[in-house]
């Protein structure tokens, strides 16, 4: 029996609490939030014990029979969490983004290769049944890549919720990880633009950029948080490939699932995370169940690691600073 905590409730926090709760094989040691309101509701949604629930990490992390933690809170407290985890000799998943600094990414790099632990970072599309197919679709060309298309439109609701953390890391970072796990080559040059949507609040809701890779294809990334709200869906997501003799074209939701109720349309999620018969299914479960296989045997390769984790956040943080400065970026003098 693995004994897994989770520290960060947040939405996506209760995620990983559901789906944890459907894993056979594995235990949810505890919950951890500092918010008191919070981890009351969902102590009691989903009938988890007082003596499972923590409002300190240190008290949880200190615990000798837990094994393994999955960090979900913002991104600022990943780094301490992580070294004060590994200290204590457990297991690490970490939510994406790891982080949003470059120098903080690095240091979460070198812990990680110092030491004998588990640590990847959580980018669960890699665990989706459309994204490994494209995965395996293209690293099964003998044809070139001629350029990559991503984009990632959220519900205009969802920005104020969202928007402590620039869009390119809350969400384009789905997109720049299946950037590098398919293509596998560095980025050449950079430009971006980005425009703000509400006045009072200190981030841009459209951003769009470019990047050269050195093979020479190109790739656009999009995404715009100001979706209409009545769409009833939870992201509007595309990603096309052009390559020499070919195309491929992906869409998530798609039209496989539409409810309309009352006047309200909705698209049920049916792939990242569904409930089928009580139990939880989809991309995350794929992902912590790979956590836990990675755990149980360490000769395992890792689907996701933090060497890529790492360069995801620079080309962020690249694309960031073109959009801020009005400038082209050049890989090479970064």
């Amino acid at each position: 029996m693995i004994n897994i905590g989770i520290i960060g409730i947040g939405d996506f926090g209760i995620e990983h609490v559901r789906t944890i709760q459907s894993l056979k094989g594995v235990e949810l040691f505890g919950i951890c939030d500092r918010n008191i309101e919070r981890l009351r509701k969902v102590k009691e949604e989903f009938c988890i014990p007082d003596e499972k629930t923590y409002t300190s990490s240190t008290e949880l992390l200190q615990s000798e029979k837990l094994d393994a933690v999955v960090i979900a809170t913002d991104e600022v407290s990943h780094e301490p969490l992580v070294n004060e985890a590994v200290s204590n000799g457990k297991h690490v998943l970490i939510e994406k983004p790891i982080t949003t600094d470059v120098l903080t990414a690095e240091r979460l790099l070198e812990l990680s290769k110092k030491s004998n632990l588990v640590i990847i970072p959580g980018h669960m599309l890699r665990f989706d049944p459309g994204y490994a197919t494209i995965k395996d679709g293209l690293e099964n060309l003998t044809s070139r890549i001629l350029s990559l298309r991503f984009k990632r439109n959220v519900p205009f609701q969802r920005f104020s919720l969202h928007s402590r953390t620039h869009p390119v890391f809350m969400a384009l970072s789905h997109d720049i990880d299946q950037l590098i796990w398919n293509t596998k080559v560095s980025p050449k040059r950079i430009y971006a633009m980005e425009k703000k949507i509400v006045e009072d609040i200190n981030m841009p809701g459209i951003f769009f950029g470019l990047i050269e890779m050195e093979d020479g294809s190109i790739c656009s990334l999009e995404t715009q948080w100001c979706l209409p709200n009545e769409y009833g869906q939870y992201l509007d997501v595309e990603f096309e490939v052009m390559y020499e003799g070919g195309h491929l074209s992906y869409r998530f939701p798609g039209d496989t699932l539409s409810m309309m109720t009352k006047g309200r349309l909705s698209r049920p999620d049916i792939q990242l995370s569904t409930a089928i018969h009580g139990e939880f299914y989809g991309a995350l479960r794929n992902e912590l169940e790979h956590f836990i296989s990675l755990i149980q045997n360490p000769q395992l390769k890792p689907i996701t690691t933090m060497e890529e984790a790492v360069l995801g956040v620079k080309i962020c943080d690249a694309l960031i600073k073109s959009a801020k400065e009005q400038r082209e970026i050049i890989w090479e003098n970064l």
